[in-house]
């Protein structure tokens, strides 16, 4: 079984917003956008334990039922879970076209590094 369909998004303009950077703001827009990121993997790990749903009872339907809800939440491929943490990878990724935006700006390695070092090696 597959995790139901996500609703749509958001109607304009909730979704797809334009960002405008420039030399002035590319390295604090960076690091607001990567510790955005950065707090939200924090926080959708912590939370993953809490979204295994436990049978209520040990009948088959319940068993099934809590089985069912746990991999459409966070066990199957598509799950919500793994949606959300690739939402959250694709927000790391800006931070990194921003990095690179910034190295056009000449901004140094060092620069860049000192505005906003991610905190988790794994992003």
């Amino acid at each position: 079984m597959t995790t139901p369909v996500p609703p749509p998004p958001p109607p304009a303009p909730g979704g797809g917003q334009t960002l405008t950077v420039n030399r002035d703001n590319v390295l604090e827009v960076r690091k607001v956008i990567l510790s955005a990121a950065e707090q939200a993997q924090m926080k959708l790990r912590a939370l993953q334990p809490s979204l295994i749903v436990q049978a209520p009872a040990g009948d088959e339907v319940s068993k099934t039922s809590a089985a069912v809800w746990t991999a459409n939440l966070v066990g199957n491929p598509d799950s919500h879970y793994v949606r959300l943490l690739q939402y959250v990878d694709n927000v790391v990724d800006l931070g990194r076209q921003l990095e690179e935006a910034a190295k056009q700006y000449g901004y140094t390695d060092e620069e860049i590094v000192a505005s906003f070092n991610l905190q988790q090696g794994q992003m």
